[in-house]
């Protein structure tokens, strides 16, 4: 059986509470196999975002190193932007955007999707027929190995 729960000093993270998920031990494990973790004050690559309580900054860190969470795009009607993201401890992330409302008929009831979603970026399409100013938050999604 896995050493699952350390409240000291991780040799990878400092002093802190973790959980590590089922079958890893939390003495050695990753951080992606690390389902809590109350060590927040990460520098460099060794951000904790996986597991069911997730909390994913969207600024801070050391350079380019902190996730990246949010953005805003500016789609011009019925056309497309790139919105991108990184460093998440997994592949596995969904957009969400919010925008002002847009009166319904005006192309497509003044909707937009997001599609090609990948690991790093995704694409945002404006179906209204006027411009429209999107707000993006990425959200590394949960792992089937969080849930009871």
């Amino acid at each position: 059986m896995a050493n699952r729960v350390l409240a000291g000093n991780r040799s990878a993270g400092g002093y802190g509470l973790y959980v590590s998920r089922p079958t890893a031990n939390v003495l050695t494990c990753g951080s992606d196999d690390l389902m809590f973790s109350t060590n927040h004050g990460e520098t460099g690559s060794n951000f904790v975002t996986a597991g069911h309580f997730q909390v994913v900054p969207v600024s801070g860190g050391t350079g380019g190193t902190a996730p990246t969470a949010l953005s805003t795009s500016v789609v011009a009607s019925g056309s497309t932007a790139s919105i991108s993201y990184q460093n998440f401890a997994s592949t596995q992330v969904m957009p969400f955007g919010s925008s002002d409302a847009i009166a319904s008929g005006t192309g497509n009831g003044g909707s937009y999707t997001y599609s090609s979603i990948g690991s790093t970026s995704a694409t945002l399409t404006n179906n209204a027929s006027v411009s429209r100013t999107v707000t993006n938050v990425t959200f590394n999604l949960i792992s089937t190995s969080a849930l009871f």
